[in-house]
């Protein structure tokens, strides 16, 4: 599931900023046009607040769930979440969740007695 993970992640940074590549195209980096376009209609509204309480959620799993399974970097994917957004940053996340386990088990293995044969 490791390189899934990864993927979705390079997936959720790409699909957004293809949009994101048009409205840098036509208006440059104006954040005054880009907020009044995020909020301009209902469906964007849905959107955009959507958008801000996801980021909020996964801030939150992310520091809640790194810190309980004592991961590393966790700056990684809350950052990606700031620049990209939850398609980049949750499963960002998982990958590096996934891979901490795996080392965890691996240094588990490798600490455990050897079992004797069975007869």
């Amino acid at each position: 599931m490791g390189f899934f993970y990864l993927g979705l992640a390079f997936l959720g940074s790409v699909v957004p900023y293809s949009f994101m590549g048009q409205f840098l195209l036509t208006h440059g980096l104006d954040l005054v046009e880009l907020k009044a376009q995020m909020w301009a209609a209902p469906i964007s509204s849905f959107t955009g607040s959507a958008f801000v309480i996801a980021s909020l959620v996964n801030f939150c799993f992310v520091w809640g769930e790194g810190r309980q399974q004592k991961m590393k970097g966790l700056w990684l994917p809350l950052l990606a979440t700031v620049l990209v957004g939850v398609s980049c940053g949750l499963p960002l996340f998982l990958y590096l969740r996934g891979q901490a386990r795996r080392s965890e088990r691996t240094a588990a293995e490798e600490a455990a007695p050897p079992q004797a044969a069975r007869r």
